[in-house]
């Protein structure tokens, strides 16, 4: 996770963390949630508030336990009007500077994959982690991928070919070709 790919950053050393939590809230200010709505190619966004807990886990590794609570604006998928989403999502992650050893990648690149096992931690380099990313991250994952208004509906028309009439049976793949037949003869 670098610096540039997100459009808010804040990092936070944690090198000297304990057992006991420490506890970090984020207001992004209205440029920096300018820039994440325009990343995420939002109509707005507001009142983004993250709340983390970090603490140490396992010998060198870092638990990040939060919440993220925020109101977003998309565009409609099929009406192209204003969708309102409020979030509030929690999110927990580990990071690890033995990740690779901890999600079990093999020294020639071979993954061994549990679908029911926990997720492996997250590369953990240096002494700092982005907590403006990971706001990034779970902003991302909790908008939803295809927004629509209340009562948004496709017109029954919609898809059909101009001028013919409907038949129940699909297009034939070969029916391109059959128009160039019929122009050569």
């Amino acid at each position: 996770m670098t610096l540039s790919d997100f459009p808010f950053s804040h990092p936070q050393d944690v090198q000297h963390l304990t057992a006991k939590p420490l506890a970090i809230e984020l207001r992004p200010d209205e440029a920096d949630l300018q820039r994440m709505a325009k990343a995420y190619s939002l109509v707005g966004l507001a009142d983004v508030v993250a709340r983390f807990e970090l603490r140490r886990w396992r010998r060198d590794g870092v638990a990040v336990e939060g919440n993220l609570k925020a109101r977003a604006s998309q565009t409609c998928v099929v009406t192209l009007a204003p969708v309102e989403q409020v979030i509030d999502e929690r999110f927990s992650l580990r990071f690890d500077p033995d990740a690779q050893a901890l999600a079990g990648i093999a020294d020639d690149g071979e993954i061994d994959v549990d679908a029911f096992a926990e997720d492996p931690p997250d590369l953990l380099e240096g002494s700092r982690i982005d907590l403006g990313a990971i706001l990034c991250e779970q902003l991302a994952l909790a908008l939803d991928p295809f927004p629509r208004a209340p009562g948004a509906e496709l017109p029954d028309d919609f898809g059909d070919e101009g001028g013919e009439e409907a038949d129940d049976k699909p297009p034939s793949p070969f029916a391109a070709l059959e128009r160039f037949r019929k122009r050569d003869e």
